[in-house]
């Protein structure tokens, strides 16, 4: 769980008048919020998507694969109404074999082959009862645009399906499909088994 981050700004004071001297002092102030509400995340399956073995020689040579997408449930309680969103964090970032703010990586071969990527998208979401659909953000919640997939370092609410504005929230329930994608195999050493690495951190913002 996540509370509000609290923001630092400083107000420089400088007084000039005719030939008087700059103040020697200077105002900081702080503010926030604190927030009654708290929110729990969940995934199904401990948070694991097993992609199992894949055979190199079903791997494309000169294009990217696309495995078949595997949905993992994610669960979100609050005590009450909030207005929140999912900060998603790329924990193998820059391993992604095409950048984008979609992708997040799954790891390297031999320290510097890009083994390839993973996006992850919400779908069948469910608020308080009601369909909603995702919403992003990558400016921290400034502004909103309709949004399918969870961007890196960006922000994911949820909207009724006629706005891009967040709504509060107390319970939501979605399905995250997750598409792992690998890299031509002629860019990769496939000469023994190499583990699929994604690790993402998905974390509950209060907005």
């Amino acid at each position: 769980m996540r509370t509000t981050f609290t923001t630092l700004t400083g107000a420089l004071l400088l007084a000039v008048s005719g030939g008087a001297f700059a103040a020697s002092s200077v105002d900081l102030s702080v503010k926030g919020m604190i927030t009654p509400s708290a929110c729990t995340p969940t995934l199904a399956n401990g948070g694991e998507v097993d992609l199992g073995k894949i055979s190199a020689k079903d791997l494309r040579p000169a294009q990217h694969t696309y495995l078949p997408r595997q949905n993992l449930q994610m669960t979100v309680n609050c005590d009450a109404a909030t207005l929140i969103a999912i900060a998603a964090k790329d924990n193998r970032e820059n391993t992604e074999s095409s950048m984008d703010y979609y992708n997040f990586g799954i790891g390297l071969i031999n320290g510097s082959e890009k083994l390839g990527y993973v996006t992850i998208s919400p779908s069948n979401s469910i608020a308080d009862g009601a369909t909603v659909r995702s919403v992003g953000s990558r400016d921290g919640g400034v502004t909103w645009e309709r949004e399918s997939s969870f961007t890196d370092d960006g922000l994911t609410a949820f909207a009724d399906l006629t706005t891009t504005t967040p709504l509060p929230i107390q319970a939501l329930t979605t399905d995250l499909q997750v598409g792992a994608v690998i890299a031509p195999a002629q860019n990769l050493t496939l000469n023994e088994e190499q583990p699929i690495d994604g690790s993402v951190t998905l974390t509950v913002r209060y907005l």
